[in-house]
This record gives structure tokens, sequence and C-alpha cells, in this order.
């Protein structure tokens, strides 16, 4: 197993490189690329299905890659805190977005990282589908939520072609972004 400085860096480059320039927007409002042309704006904490105090180990698969981390969330009506942590439970970076704002700070970055990337990705999970839905259609995609054996099963398009695939489960889910081709697989902690 690799320990998390040395794969958190590449894999979370990797994924901003292949993500498109953010910027801020109507004061400091901030949007992703969805795809190369659907800008999504990121929903304010509120919009999350519950509040969440709660560890979770996360597997990222990029580039034919596996990496292992662990990330404690703590959400409110009012922000999203995020520490993330190496194998070892050594912390090595932390976010924090209150709709107005979004602060990451890590060792294992460079400056100008769009943190903003993976906090749509967790919204994408963890969002009210009713409001998910909402910003999505916004941004010209369409938002599918459907039940299968047990399974909540979230999907993003653009078009007829699918863009974001999300399995969720009680404990486990598994966001696939085919077309960045990444995935992460989050086992829930309490």
């Amino acid at each position: 197993m690799k320990m998390a400085p040395r794969f958190l860096i590449p894999f979370l480059l990797s994924l901003l490189l292949f993500s498109c320039v953010t910027r801020q927007e109507d004061g400091a409002k901030y949007s992703v690329y969805v795809t190369n042309t659907a800008k999504f704006e990121l929903l304010s904490p509120s919009a999350f299905e519950e509040n969440m105090d709660r560890f979770q180990n996360i597997t990222g698969h990029f580039q034919g890659k596996t990496h292992i981390f662990g990330a404690y969330i703590k959400s409110s009506d009012e922000e999203v805190a995020i520490t993330f942590f190496n194998q070892m439970g050594g912390s090595v970076g932390d976010l924090l977005y209150t709709g107005d704002s979004l602060v990451a700070n890590s060792h294992f970055t460079p400056p100008g990282a769009k943190f903003e990337y993976m906090m749509a990705d967790f919204q994408f999970c963890y969002c009210k589908k009713e409001l998910l839905a909402s910003g999505l259609e916004a941004s010209g995609l369409r938002f599918k939520c459907t039940e299968q054996d047990g399974k909540e099963i979230r999907q993003i398009f653009e078009g007829d072609k699918l863009v974001v695939h999300i399995e969720k489960e009680k404990t486990r889910t598994r966001l696939q972004n085919l077309l960045r081709e990444y995935s992460y697989d989050i086992l829930e902690g309490s």
C-alpha cells in the first residue's frame, strides 16, 4: 500500500488537471465544469440530505492506480468541513465550504488547486435529490435518481450520454465519473 502523501498529490492533481478551470462568479459563488461545456454552481451546505459527523474510508481509482485515504466530514446547514488523512492517520489537509467561501489547506497540493471539484463530487453523492436535479438542470444536464436492489442510483447525463454514475447503500457509496475516468469507493464510518 502507498502512503497518502505519495499518492494524494498525483491523484488530486490529475483530478484537477482533467477538470476545466473554475472561477468565482456572482460574488463568492463557486462553479465547476461537469463536462467540457456544462457548468454546475455548487449548492449551499444546507442542500445536504443530512448533517454529517462521520469518518469515511475512501479508495480512489485513476489512471490504473488505486489510492486509499480517509476523510472526516462534519457538516451543518452553514458549512461543510472535511479533513483528509493518510493511511497512518496523519492529517494531510482540510477543506471548509460555507457556500460563500471555500478554503482548502494542504501541504501536498499546489497553490491554486481547484477543490471545488472535490466538493462537487460530495454534493453529487450527498445533496438532496430535488435540489441537485434543479442545479444540474440549470447547467443543461439531466439528473436521474432510481432505487434498484436496495441501492439509490444517481446518474448525471449530458444529452443521452451518462457522465456520472453513483450507487448509494447504507454504508457504501461508489461514484464513477465516466467522462474524466476516475472513481471513488466510499465506506461510511460513524
